[in-house]
């Protein structure tokens, strides 16, 4: 999937959420982080908007990266959406610089 494929299929998947917060008890990184941006509601308006905007701050990005990719969201979302696709997604566009995260620093994998 090219970086334009994977924003056009972000964008539409994460506008299907209505922010309900059903998905957000099952969450095991929520209580961890400082705000919303650690939970999966966060994570789908954040990947969204990598996909329509192409720009995350350093702590949306920390928010992206700190997913397990568990699914136990999944289970509780009324309307299914593939969260943990939607955090891949998002991720891949910040690797491919499709996205960018000011104040974040790329790592190169060997």
């Amino acid at each position: 999937m090219t970086p334009e494929e994977a924003a056009e299929w972000v964008s539409r998947e994460s506008s299907r959420c209505m922010f309900c917060g059903f998905c957000e008890a099952a969450c095991p990184t929520l209580p961890l982080g400082p705000h919303r941006a650690y939970g999966p509601r966060g994570r789908v308006y954040l990947a969204g908007l990598a996909a329509r905007r192409g720009e995350l701050g350093a702590e949306g990005a920390a928010g992206i990266y700190s997913c397990l990719l568990c699914a136990a969201c999944v289970e509780r979302c009324p309307a299914r959406i593939d969260i943990p696709g939607l955090v891949r997604a998002a991720r891949m566009l910040l690797a491919e610089g499709y996205a960018r995260a000011p104040g974040m620093v790329p790592v190169r994998v060997l």
